[in-house]
């Protein structure tokens, strides 16, 4: 049996599932997923601090997640491609049928 990929494709997978394994980005993430949307949006819905979100954006961003906009002195940031997310999703699933209950929150 030979592996489906190439060991680079698993190298450069993981880099973009640690950036995926912050429950932060993933909120982040998960509001982009059908519009833009502001820092100050961002701010009010995640409710962290001004520098930690814009720690997490800048992550995002360097990992060629998330597209920023800027008009202005305001900043409106997208996500690049909602497929992104759907670990995300497929694991809610499987938490909610219990196949995963040992990490069950």
């Amino acid at each position: 049996m030979v592996s489906p990929f190439p060991k680079t494709t698993y190298r450069a997978n993981a880099e973009v599932y640690k950036v995926l394994a912050h429950p932060t980005r993933l909120e982040i993430l998960n509001i982009m997923k059908h519009e833009e949307v502001s820092v100050e949006d961002l701010l009010r819905l995640v409710a962290v601090s001004k520098a930690n979100l814009s720690q997490h954006l800048s992550i995002l961003r360097n990992a060629g997640l998330v597209h920023v906009r800027r008009d202005g002195l305001r900043a409106f940031y997208s996500i690049m491609d909602a497929r992104i997310i759907e670990p995300c999703r497929v694991l809610h699933e499987l938490r909610t049928l219990n196949s995963f209950a040992a990490i069950s929150s």
